[in-house]
This record gives C-alpha cells, sequence and structure tokens, in this order.
C-alpha cells in the first residue's frame, strides 16, 4: 500500500506563495465587509505580504496607503468553478480553441494546464466583474475529459500558465495541492462521437467506457499496492525485479481512486447523476462536484443519502431549455437544494454565460428564493471548499489570499460592479482613491425606505397563481402607457393612480376612478407604488418555432439562405412555421415578454428570411388572434461566421445584399419591398467595418431612387460609428447588450466599469441613435427587463428609466412599424401591461400581474419555473 502523509491545510497562514515582492499595503477603511461566512461588519481589512492581514475597526499601519471606501461593500474576491477561460480565448479562433480534445471520449491523460493561454484578454475582463479565481476545465464533449487547473485572474509579468496557478510556489510538505478532474455525462458525450458512428452512442455505452476505465484505473492501482507491499517485505539489498507499475494515460484516474483529485461531473439528468453516483460507490471514489446539473433538486435524496459526502452542486441561477437535459429546470431548484442543505455554487461556463456577470448570477438565485447569504457564499465559500481551497480563498478572515472586491452599490443590486478588485493584495484596475472614497454610492432602484441598507432578511413566501377577468389594480406608483405619456404619482396633486379592468377591457385608468359596481367580482391588487409597464417586444432567436434547440422535431428547423437576387420566391417566412403554448412562450409570457419577434432560423448564408411578430400567450385556435404582424422585415447576415460555399467572403456577402436590393428595387417582391422601405432590412452584423460598408449601401440605394430601412442586429462595434448612424437613421438592436470581445469582428467591446468608462448602449443613445435591445439565446428571455435595467443603471445618468423601458417596448414597435395602438393601456383597449409591486430594476420586486399578450384571462401572481 502507498502510504505518504497528506497535509490537512489545517495551519495559520502567515505567507502567500503568490505574493510579489514590493507590493504595498494597503488599508481599506469603513467597508461594509461581506465576509463571506453570512456577517456584514464595518469596518477596515489590512492587506499586506499577498495576505489580508487584519480585520477591525481603526487598523493602522505606517507604511500603508489608506483608502476610505465610505461604507461601500467589499466581498471576498468571487471564485468561477466552472470556467473555459483561458482555453477558448477571446476572440473566437479555431487555432485558439482548446476545450475538448474530441478525437476519443476518454481523455483523462489530458491537462487544461497545457492549454491555457495566459494573454486571452477574457482573463482581465473576467476579472473585472469580481473573478478572483477560476476552475478551468476542458469541454464536455468527452466522457473523461482531462484535469482541470485552477488559476488566479491575475497577470503576471512572466506570462507563465504555472506562476498564474493557485498552487503556484506552495510547500507541498504543508499544505496540499489538489488536483481537479472533469467528467461529462448524457448528452454531449453521445452526440459527439454517436453522429460519428463511435461508441458512446448510447447511455448504456457512456456506462460502460466510465466503468471500463475505472477498472482498468482500479486494477493499476492494485498493481501498485501489491509492489509496495512486496518492496516492505524486502530485506537488506534485495531489490524486486519488476519496476514500480506505472501508465500514464491512468494516472490521473489512480489519483482519482486514492483521493488526490477534485471530481467534477458535468451532469443534468436525474437518472446521469443516479448512474454516475451508483459508478462512484462501485469504484469507491468521491465525487465532490455536480455542475449543471438542472435536475438535481428532483433526487435530492439520492444525491444525500446514496454517498457519504456532501456533494456541491454547481450550476446556474435561470439559465435553461437550450437542450433536453436542461428542458425540465426550475428556479425553485435551488431554494429545494438549499433546504435540502446540499452545497450550492453558481458558475459561469464561461463563456456560455459571460464569467463578468457571475454576481449577477448570485442576485438572481436571491431573486428566485435563495437566502441572501446563501447567494453571495455561492460564489465565494462554497465552491472554495468545493475546490479544497477553504484555507486561503473565498473568506475574508485573517490569514487568507488578500482576494476582496470593493464594490459601487449593493452586490446583490441589479448592475452591481466592482470599483476595484485585489487579487494577492494587488489592485487589478488601478481606481483612483478619489472614486473609491466617493460619499455617494450608485443610486440602484430600492423598494427599501433606505436604498443602502439590503434587506438582510428578504424572505417573500411565494404567492399562487390564478386567473381573473376582472381586476382593481390600487395604489399605482407609475404608469408608462408609451414614451409619451407616463403617469406618476409625483406629478398628481390629489388622490392615488387605479386601474380598473373588466372582462379584460381598460374600463378606467387614474386618480378619479370610482369603484366599479359589483366590486366582490373583482379581484382588487394594491401594488403599494409599483409600476404599470407596457408589455415587452423580445427580440429573440427562434420563440415560436422551436422548443428545443439541439431536437430538430421540437423545431421548424434551418433554413436554406437565398443566394441568388432572382429568388425572392424561395424567402422563407417565419410565420409559416409559428408554434403556439410551448414551454418557452409561457416563461416568457409570464416575465413580461407580450410580443416576440422572430425570424427564420439560420445558421449560414446571407438571407434568411421574413420575421414575425405574435404574443406570446396566444393559442393555436387563434382566438384572440395573437398576430401583431405577420410580415415585419427581412432579415440577412453577414460576417466571417456566415460564410459558407456559395459565397465565400464578407464582400461577396455585402455585393449580394447590393445586387439583390437594386435589380429588384421596381419589383413587388420581398426584396422590393425592403428597397423601397416598406419592410425593414435587418443585417446581423457587430464589425464596425462591416457597418460602414452597410452606410455606404443605403446611401446607394437611395441615390438610385430606393429607401432603404435599415437595421443594425448585433452591433457590439455600432457605437464607433454612431453620429453616422444617427444622421442616416439606422437604428441597432444590441444583442447580447453587455458586449464582450468574443468574435474577430467585436474586438473594440467596450464591456463597461472599471475596465470603460463608458459602453456601446450610452454612446449610442447620447448620439440618439434609436436603440432597441434583443435576447442573445434560448433560455435567456426572462432576463430581459433586468438588461434593459442593467443599461440605465450603468449609464452614469446617461439613460433614463424610461429611456431603458423604451429599448424592449416603444423603440422596437418604431423600428419594426408594430402597430400596438389597440394594445396600449388606455380606456376602452384590451387590457395589456404587466404590473410590478415595486421598481422592475430592483431586485426583490415581482411581476404581480399580466393582461393580455394573447390571453383572455388576467394572470395574478405569475410563476417562473
Amino acid at each position: 500500500m502507498i502510504k505518504r502523509v497528506k497535509p490537512d491545510n489545517k495551519f495559520i497562514r502567515t505567507s502567500n506563495p503568490r505574493f510579489v515582492s514590493g507590493t504595498k499595503t494597503i488599508i481599506l477603511k469603513n467597508g461594509k465587509i461581506l465576509n463571506g461566512k453570512g456577517d456584514c461588519i464595518l469596518g477596515d481589512i489590512i492587506l499586506k505580504n499577498g495576505l489580508i492581514h487584519d480585520i477591525g475597526p481603526n487598523l493602522t499601519d505606517e507604511n500603508a496607503i489608506v483608502i476610505d471606501v465610505k461604507e461601500k461593500f467589499i466581498t471576498p474576491g468571487l471564485i468561477d468553478m466552472h470556467s473555459h477561460v483561458a482555453i477558448e480565448s477571446w476572440p473566437f479562433l479555431p487555432t485558439t480553441y482548446d476545450s475538448n480534445e474530441a478525437t476519443d471520449p476518454t481523455t483523462p491523460y489530458v491537462r487544461a494546464q497545457d492549454a491555457i493561454n495566459p494573454s486571452d484578454p477574457g482573463i482581465r475582463i473576467v476579472a473585472s466583474g469580481g473573478v478572483t479565481t477560476s476552475l478551468v476545465l476542458p469541454g464536455s464533449a468527452n466522457l473523461i475529459g482531462g484535469e482541470g487547473f485552477v488559476i488566479k485572474m491575475r497577470s503576471v509579468d512572466t506570462l507563465s500558465v504555472d506562476d498564474m496557478g493557485i498552487n503556484a510556489n506552495i510547500d507541498p510538505e504543508k499544505e496540499r495541492a489538489w488536483r481537479w478532474l472533469k467528467i461529462a455525462c448524457g448528452e454531449n458525450p453521445k452526440r459527439r462521437y454517436g453522429s460519428a458512428g463511435r461508441m458512446p452512442s448510447t447511455r448504456l455505452g457512456e456506462a460502460w467506457l466510465f466503468r471500463k476505465f475505472f477498472n482498468e484505473a482500479r486494477t493499476l492501482m492494485q498493481k501498485q499496492d501489491d509492489w509496495c507491499k512486496a518492496a516492505e517485505k524486502l530485506n537488506g539489498d534485495e531489490q524486486l525485479n519488476l519496476y514500480f507499475p506505472e501508465e500514464l494515460r491512468l494516472e490521473s484516474l489512480v489519483a482519482l481512486l486514492r483521493g488526490d483529485v477534485k471530481l467534477n461531473v458535468h451532469c443534468y439528468e436525474t437518472y446521469d447523476i443516479e448512474a454516475f453516483i451508483r459508478h462512484s460507490l462501485e469504484f469507491n471514489f468521491t465525487i465532490e462536484a455536480l455542475h449543471h446539473a438542472l435536475d438535481a433538486y428532483r433526487i435530492t435524496e439520492i444525491i444525500k443519502n446514496r454517498v457519504k459526502n456532501n456533494i456541491t452542486i454547481a450550476t446556474f441561477s435561470n439559465f435553461w431549455g437550450y437542450k433536453k437535459e436542461a428542458f425540465q429546470a426550475s428556479t425553485k431548484s435551488l431554494k429545494i437544494l438549499a433546504d435540502a442543505q446540499i452545497p450550492i455554487a453558481l458558475k459561469s461556463d464561461h463563456d456560455i454565460i459571460n464569467a463578468q456577470t457571475l454576481m449577477f448570477e448570485a442576485a438572481k438565485a436571491n431573486y428566485y428564493g435563495l437566502d441572501e447569504h446563501l447567494s453571495l457564499a455561492a460564489v465565494t465559500s462554497v465552491p472554495a471548499k468545493a475546490l479544497g481551497l477553504d484555507h486561503r480563498i473565498g473568506q475574508i478572515s485573517k490569514g487568507y489570499d488578500a482576494d476582496v472586491v470593493v464594490w459601487d452599490s449593493y452586490p446583490l443590486d441589479l448592475g452591481a460592479t466592482p470599483l476595484e478588485v485585489y487579487i494577492d493584495g494587488i489592485p487589478q484596475f488601478n481606481t483612483s482613491s478619489d472614486v473609491l472614497g466617493n460619499d455617494t454610492l450608485k443610486k440602484s432602484p430600492s423598494n427599501n425606505i433606505n436604498p443602502s441598507i439590503p434587506q438582510s432578511n428578504f424572505t417573500r413566501e411565494p404567492a399562487k397563481s390564478r386567473l381573473t377577468s376582472s381586476v382593481v389594480l390600487k395604489n399605482v406608483g407609475k404608469i408608462y402607457i408609451d414614451k409619451d405619456h407616463i403617469i406618476d404619482t409625483t406629478s398628481l396633486t390629489q388622490g392615488d393612480i387605479n386601474i380598473i379592468v373588466k372582462d379584460g377591457i381598460v374600463e378606467c385608468i387614474g386618480v378619479n376612478c370610482t369603484e366599479p359596481d359589483h366590486i366582490s367580482s373583482y379581484e382588487i391588487i394594491d401594488l403599494n407604488g409599483g409600476y404599470v409597464l407596457p408589455g415587452f417586444i423580445g427580440v429573440t432567436p427562434s420563440l415560436g418555432l422551436s422548443e428545443i434547440d439541439s431536437e430538430p422535431s421540437t423545431t421548424d428547423g434551418i433554413v436554406t439562405a437565398v443566394s441568388n437576387p432572382n429568388d425572392a420566391e424561395k424567402i422563407i417566412y417565419a410565420i409559416d412555421g409559428l408554434k403556439l403554448g410551448g414551454k418557452h412562450l409561457e416563461v416568457s409570457y409570464n416575465a413580461g415578454i407580450l410580443t416576440a419577434v422572430t425570424a427564420p432560423i439560420s445558421s449560414k448564408g446571407v438571407f434568411t428570411g421574413v420575421s414575425m411578430a405574435f404574443e406570446t400567450g396566444g393559442n393555436s385556435d387563434y382566438n384572440p388572434n395573437p398576430i401583431v404582424k405577420e410580415h415585419v422585415a427581412l432579415h440577412a447576415q453577414i460576417g466571417a461566421e456566415f460564410k459558407y460555399a456559395t459565397i465565400p467572403t464578407v464582400s461577396g456577402q455585402i455585393a449580394l445584399i447590393r445586387k439583390t436590393l437594386l435589380k429588384n428595387l421596381k419589383l413587388d417582391n420581398i426584396f422590393g419591398r425592403a428597397a423601397r422601405g416598406d419592410i425593414p432590412l435587418v443585417i446581423r452584423t457587430h464589425s464596425k467595418d462591416e457597418i460602414a460598408s452597410l452606410i455606404k449601401l443605403k446611401i446607394q440605394i437611395e441615390n438610385n431612387g430606393g429607401n432603404l430601412n435599415l437595421v443594425i442586429l448585433g452591433g457590439t462595434e455600432a457605437y464607433m460609428l454612431a453620429a453616422k448612424l444617427a444622421k442616416h437613421k439606422i437604428p441597432v438592436i444590441l444583442i447580447p447588450p453587455r458586449a464582450t470581445p468574443k468574435l474577430w469582428t467585436a474586438q473594440h467591446a467596450l464591456t463597461g466599469a472599471p475596465i470603460t468608462n463608458t459602453t456601446g448602449i450610452d454612446i449610442l443613445h447620447a448620439n440618439k441613435v434609436i436603440v432597441g435591445i434583443g435576447v442573445i439565446e434560448t433560455g435567456l428571455e426572462r432576463n430581459l427587463i433586468w438588461d434593459a435595467g442593467w443599461a440605465s443603471i450603468n449609464s452614469k445618468g446617461g439613460i433614463s428609466e424610461k429611456d431603458s423601458f423604451g429599448f424592449i417596448s416603444w423603440n422596437l414597435e418604431e423600428i419594426f412599424g408594430l402597430n400596438r395602438r389597440n394594445r396600449r393601456l388606455m380606456k376602452g383597449n384590451i387590457a395589456n401591461f404587466i404590473a410590478y409591486d415595486g421598481n422592475p430594476f430592483d431586485m426583490n420586486t415581482r411581476v404581480k400581474i399580466i393582461a393580455g399578450g394573447g390571453k383572455k384571462k388576467i394572470l395574478i401572481d405569475p410563476q417562473q419555473d
């Protein structure tokens, strides 16, 4: 038996092996310290020698730089325990994509450490969101993907990956150097290899390959133990006639069986999770964390009782529905897991979710019912423990690494952003003391009397959803009817604002509403100063055309793009494939997206088809008629990612658009209508240069007698041409709303504070470009209101509350020419609105009522599930 001492990491740390000589001591004074252990302490922190040297009131150090943060919130550095940063470097290029060694389903012998790119700009962008430590994992194409590597998100002068590692310079005799292994089960491996005619093509094959490799590793381990036992029996100069049994391809699996590796398992479905627990019991290894695990809430007893350790669930807050494994996810899952005392970590799977917004995952978790302290722990102390690093990161405690974040507002508020991030005591963004010491916290919407104090004990019992035909809304705080009509209690001299709806029709709105007859037949709702907004418009990738994007039988399918100017009759119309009543539509409806604009689904090519606008609550009997506009816009896409054999260049894509519009300018077909401006032409692109070419194209069409109604979709670099876009009246629909340099053609993305002082949406809006915000991916529709709010909250006053509501409603009406006048909140109209019990940008506010959107009944207390 191999015997060696394994350090337990239970020692008092007096030094940080990653300390950089010359780093100055810093005292952060008068901070609200959320220490990662459930406490909020008003006091000081000394960062010295790469460690948290002391915490308490009135701390001094004669050699320190002293920064009074004026009661700003300070948290431990965030820990992302599932990231592909630096092995899927930005911008995406095949030559720098190193996430999956997808040539064999079982590759325990490959290591993320060998592929990490220390020059990935994503490292700094992710750090700007407060992430100080990331577990970089191989992807999930393989059953056994290989070893992960934990890095600090701090650039090093040596450009050494080893120096970025969390274990750099540690004393292995004193501090345990954990290793981390990635395994995946379920859809991804069987899809990747089954489609190539290889095992695994089924879960049966997956289980066999797991057991086969674990058995080989166990056999090797037994041979090693037998060798050691034989060696122990040797006398004097006796030697064994065999070398110590080793096999490099199995070394990491043997280390797992010996308890030297933290195992991270990508697993979604109940039966996949149970099967892998079965494997762990058969071969006597420990599962440290189940990743994604969107079904784990359904089998808490199996997870808790079948194994000895308490497995961590590393998951998303509300991302769902993008494949079958994710389709039965629930926003209630986090609370269910917490109530079962199962540890929860929130992770990004960067760049599936941009890890820069990891704290937003915690904010959403809190919104959906996870306790405030557990939400913060899910991105600090819980992942630290799951990584075996809770002796040095994840808390603000003496002797821990000096990884702390100073926030511009309460961290669980919408749009909370780091002012400064310290890693090993080193400030990463050189934020001035004047900014850190500014007396004023960023103004975040709040339902509290004092918005600077978080609702630490905020709890909300879930209300039961119900339907009604008639409702009285009392004590409304503000009503946005459209961009020109707002009813606000602050602008009225007397009386409360009320709304009365009878049998789905608005009977009264304002301060002069009298109590209706037969009041007992009405549902009475007191909004307590809440907001009423028009239904949102979701510009979505597939709403109404797809339920599970990765399952062809559940989608309309992927169109064959038109590449011939003479083929107008081959253009696909999304309305012909509309499917109503799906789960994605229900979730979107319950989040206030009452109208969806969806174009045919495409992957390659230029002209993709004509979009539709419809009400998300509609039924297939078309009673009431859910169609807002059958033919909304002609859609096209240009850029390197849309090249294909017929048109292999971007210049060719633009040439095709030019030729098609000019050739059909006077013809009565969809191309002609677009050229004359009868219908918008929406072109998806991010590149400043491609957008510049499109502006010239618009001018050329107009010079030839056309009137091109051009709309830019995507638009990451559009801000660089903001003045020209405004001059030529070209709107921009931003997707994603918070830009990243993910693509080569989006390298000039403004990622926001603390890296950039402004963002693309700020510049576009300031230049009076009409801006909309769209949905980047299936499963993220319900974040739309928060995306709008984020833009306003972080605009430094440049984007008003009203402006941000316009990004997801009346601006999109104008861009697409949608006539929703009969759906506006006016007397005599069908009720069509969303009512909140507070400010919708406050993360404690809930949707209280949804009226209209294709439904006859009014929905009260809609549930997000």
